[in-house]
C-alpha cells in the first residue's frame, strides 16, 4: 500500500524545537497527519499524510449528540448507601 504525502510549503512549517527534552502530549505539533479511511469490505485504504489543518467533522456525527461521548465508559453501580 503506497502513502500519498502531500507537504506543507517552507513557510508554513514550524521551527524543530531548542531542547527536545521538554516535548510533552498536546504541547508541541507536527507540520503533517496521518488520515486513512475504513469501509467494510474494503478494509484501510487511501492512507494520506497531509499538512496540518482543521478536522472536519460532520454535523451527524454521535458525539456531537446529547453529549454522549462525555459519558463513555462511565459506569454507575447501587451500593448499600443508595
Amino acid at each position: 500500500m503506497e502513502i500519498r504525502v502531500i507537504q506543507a510549503p517552507p513557510d508554513k512549517r514550524k521551527a524543530k524545537p531548542a531542547d527536545e527534552s521538554q516535548l510533552g502530549f498536546g504541547k508541541i505539533f507536527s507540520d503533517h497527519f496521518f488520515t486513512m479511511s475504513y469501509h467494510t469490505g474494503r478494509g484501510w485504504h487511501d492512507p494520506l499524510i497531509e499538512p496540518y489543518r482543521p478536522l472536519q467533522l460532520d454535523p451527524t456525527a454521535m458525539c456531537l449528540h446529547y453529549a454522549q461521548e462525555i459519558f463513555e465508559g462511565m459506569k454507575a453501580y447501587r451500593g448499600k448507601g443508595g
